[in-house]
């Protein structure tokens, strides 16, 4: 049997596929008593060696995905982009929670995708640091920008600049248990060692691509790593018509993309390897932000065939 599920922030739907052929759909509160009751309304269907599939949501579906692993159930989690290509193959037009829960199933039972693979504790733990640490990025560089505007003579100045202090010594604070943890734990040491040496990639980049991203020996190669990210291109063309200009597709991990994009800016004036591939896309009359994504496709290239080779870059 195979089972679809549609995720969202406070309830998921799920859709059953019978060996009938018919479907049964349940909503479930995304939490621990509806993760229980899930479990709980497969065993009512004997679905308990169902094949459970989702797609690539972050946060949301995190937890259902590991309670699951947890109950020796099978689950896949799916790009996005796959489900997407595979929603318009079937021509489906309407778009809500149990239809999105239907097509995920029928793309599960047409590809058989790969088995998930459970993240270490030690994984976990780095992404809930790194996750908070850019949390509190964002609110100390919104708390700058706002100092900024203001003049030093007024009343809130002084209360801005004390609230702005304490983030910077939390953010400290997080980078040192980040060390820490990395530190602790044999293959994030390694594989941070292995990142760091590619020219233009530091700490925040490498600890944000090993705690992103999926288990890597999931990936079967550095393009479907490019399309977790959402950093593939979406071209509209028929025949001889180019109906618009080529761009990503924005469908994946928004937070390691932003990053991304910071490190590929610096790795076209400082990774040789990608300063040269640059420039003669440049020279082929490519626009700005087509050689700025391209270089960050680059870089995930690179990346990838460090930790996946388990070898330093050069």
């Amino acid at each position: 049997m195979i089972v679809g599920i549609d995720i969202a922030k406070l309830k998921f739907d799920a859709v059953l596929l019978l060996d009938t052929g018919k479907e049964k759909h349940q909503t479930f509160t995304n939490d621990d008593k509806g993760h229980q009751s899930f479990k709980t309304w497969l065993e009512s269907n004997n679905a308990l060696n169902a094949h459970v599939c989702m797609e690539a949501t972050g946060r949301y579906g995190e937890e259902v995905a590991l309670f699951l692993h947890t109950h020796d159930f099978k689950v896949s989690v799916i790009n996005p982009t796959q489900i997407k290509g595979f929603a318009r193959s079937e021509g489906v037009r309407v778009k809500t929670d149990k239809v999105d829960a239907g097509v995920i199933a029928r793309f599960c039972r047409a590809h058989i995708p790969a088995l998930w693979i459970s993240p270490s504790k030690a994984h976990q733990d780095l992404r809930d640091l790194h996750r908070l640490r850019q949390n509190l990025v964002d609110y100390k560089t919104g708390f700058s920008n706002h100092m900024e505007a203001l003049k030093d003579t007024r009343a809130s100045y002084a209360t801005w600049k004390e609230s702005t202090d304490f983030i910077s010594k939390q953010i400290k604070k997080i980078d040192e248990q980040i060390k820490k943890l990395i530190e602790s734990d044999a293959v994030l040491n390694k594989n941070v060692d292995l990142l760091l040496s590619i020219p233009s990639v530091g700490q925040t980049m490498a600890v944000a691509f090993l705690s992103e991203l999926p288990e890597i020996s999931g990936f079967k190669n550095a393009k479907e790593v490019a399309a977790y990210i959402g950093i593939t291109p979406n071209l509209r063309q028929s025949g001889t018509s180019l109906r618009g200009a080529g761009h990503i597709t924005k469908i994946g991990n928004a937070h390691l993309r932003k990053i991304l994009f910071m490190v590929g800016l610096v790795a076209q004036k400082h990774n040789p390897q990608i300063i040269e591939f640059c420039m003669r896309l440049a020279k082929k009359g490519k626009a700005k932000m087509v050689v700025i994504v391209a270089a960050m496709r680059k870089l995930v290239h690179i990346m990838f065939g460090v930790l996946k080779n388990q070898q330093k870059f050069g």
